[in-house]
């Protein structure tokens, strides 16, 4: 989410060519070699819930994202993604509040949609009964929540920053967590959660409290919430929250963390929080232990991250424990990158889910879909949150969301370009191939299989073409089916009847 950073990646994009494959070269199925289940993709709701949120257009999104079914927008029939895990991230705004004496600073630029209204006002009372606590703040992203979760989607709990009056700067905008508010934030968190499950009606699974803490560039005045933490904070507020959420009777939620800009700096993290020991209540536990899931960021700067080795060093070190790739983002509206960056999240990292930044933006193709929520005339306008332009990067998403589907054993191939994995539940086999700048013919090899079906169906998507998930059916031939791929398009083949 670091899109105010601009950071010398460029240079690294170059020296990290995308993995071309040869020309016309054979996928082969490593069936004996199990990356785990999968669990699902999603979408972080925070400024596009906050824009969307509670406008005539809210459930249309809601489908289009969460659901599976055909939706009716902008004059086409747009496939659902099915995206089955909803981030929310718990605000630290105030709405200009004055806390004795003190009042909250935004900077002069800071779009509304940005602003996200935390709910502890007050820090004369920690009782989330008192009038220290607004619950009806943060509307709009609440109901967009509540829009996803009705539509199935599991729930993640995350900040950027925390209350405002927390911080050494008073402004939830950039800055430092006090050292002295490191309870209090902790307490927040474990508060929020409570009540999300007893007066929302919503199941949180896991709470990611951090969000890139150890970038460093989190300074204020930004025009967006965020908070440098160093990693001895990390450690202790980890505890305190393992302590605060014990006490609430929400032990079964999970803790995730910490959610680093890159890989390097996970890998950091993580090590880090293998040598330190802080206190949980009464008792001591080793930091990483409080960590039930990495989750981390595939960004380098503001660049898509493209350095596998530090994929696979960050999973070495986190051995068999889960890793989620719970951000990333970039403004190229076909979505080739992001596809490169999937592949290489999954067969290098071995993320278990893979969530996409904002898949609903008010301009640029940071988006999957633009809708009209940017100006400030538009935060009371009955047109608020209108679609406006829905990107073939959208498209090239579904290539993947629609196909490898949560409870899909993840398994192993010879190639780095393709996702392979297979459903239980239909006896299939399913591949996602991206293929990048030269047509070819790509082979897929079924003889090490026991059983399989006759025919493949294929669909295909062109990052930079007319085709959105343009379907065919091909015939196995000699145990083999072939694929005539197109420059710069992601391919779907599914094959049925197979048995392992």
């Amino acid at each position: 989410m670091t899109r105010s950073f601009l950071a010398a990646g460029a240079l690294l994009c170059l020296l990290n060519i995308p993995h071309l494959s040869q020309a016309d070269y054979t996928i082969v199925i490593h069936k004996e070699e199990s990356r785990g289940t999968w669990e699902g993709w999603g979408g972080s709701i925070c400024w596009w819930g906050h824009g969307v949120g509670q406008s005539a257009y809210e459930s249309l999104y809601a489908d289009l994202l969460f659901t599976l079914k055909p939706v009716a927008v902008l004059n086409e029939q747009a496939p659902g993604l099915g995206l089955s895990i909803v981030r929310y991230n718990v605000g630290g705004g105030g709405k200009g509040d004055t806390v004795a004496g003190i009042s909250e600073r935004l900077p002069a630029n800071f779009p509304w949609y940005k602003d996200i209204d935390g709910y502890w006002v007050n820090w004369e009372s920690d009782s989330p009964e008192s009038s220290s606590y607004d619950w009806s703040r943060d509307a709009n992203q609440r109901s967009m929540l509540r829009a996803a979760t009705t539509r199935g989607a599991k729930v993640e709990f995350f900040a950027n920053a925390p209350m405002w009056w927390m911080t050494e700067e008073k402004s939830s905008a950039g800055g430092k967590l006090l050292p002295s508010r490191r309870h209090d934030f902790a307490k927040y968190l474990a508060t929020v959660v409570k009540q999300a499950q007893d007066k929302w009606g919503v199941t949180v699974a896991s709470l990611s409290p951090f969000n890139e803490p150890s970038a460093g560039w989190w300074n204020y005045p930004k025009e967006q919430e965020g908070c440098n933490i160093s990693r001895d904070a990390q450690a202790e507020i980890l505890g305190l929250l393992r302590h605060e959420l014990n006490l609430r009777g929400l032990s079964s939620v999970s803790i995730a963390a910490s959610d680093e800009n890159a890989m390097t700096e996970a890998i950091t993290t993580y090590d880090f929080f293998k040598s330190k020991t802080v206190a949980v209540g009464p008792k001591q536990a080793k930091v990483s232990d409080l960590v039930d899931r990495v989750n981390v960021h595939s960004y380098s700067g503001l660049e898509l991250w493209r350095d596998n080795k530090a994929r696979t060093t960050l999973r070495t070190s986190v051995g068999n424990k889960p890793i989620w790739m719970s951000e990333v983002g970039d403004g190229n509206g076909g979505g080739m990158g992001m596809a490169q960056s999937i592949t290489e999240d999954i067969n290098f990292l071995r993320a278990s889910a893979w969530i996409y930044w904002q898949p609903i933006e008010p301009f640029s193709g940071w988006g999957l879909v633009n809708a009209k929520y940017d100006g400030k005339e538009d935060k009371d306008s009955p047109e608020r949150a209108k679609p406006k332009w829905l990107y073939q990067k959208y498209y090239t998403f579904a290539q993947f969301t629609r196909f490898l589907r949560p409870g899909h054993q993840v398994i192993g191939t010879n190639d780095h370009n393709t996702i392979c994995s297979y459903d239980p539940a239909r006896k299939a086999l399913v591949l996602i191939t991206v293929n990048y700048g030269t047509p070819q013919k790509i082979n897929i090899d079924l003889s090490n299989l026991v059983s399989f079906g006759t025919t493949a169906s294929v669909t295909v998507t062109n990052t930079a073409g007319p085709k959105k998930l343009s379907e065919s059916t091909v015939a196995v031939k000699d145990k083999v089916v072939t694929i005539d791929a197109e420059a710069n398009s992601v391919y779907s083949t599914v094959i049925s009847g197979v048995s392992l």
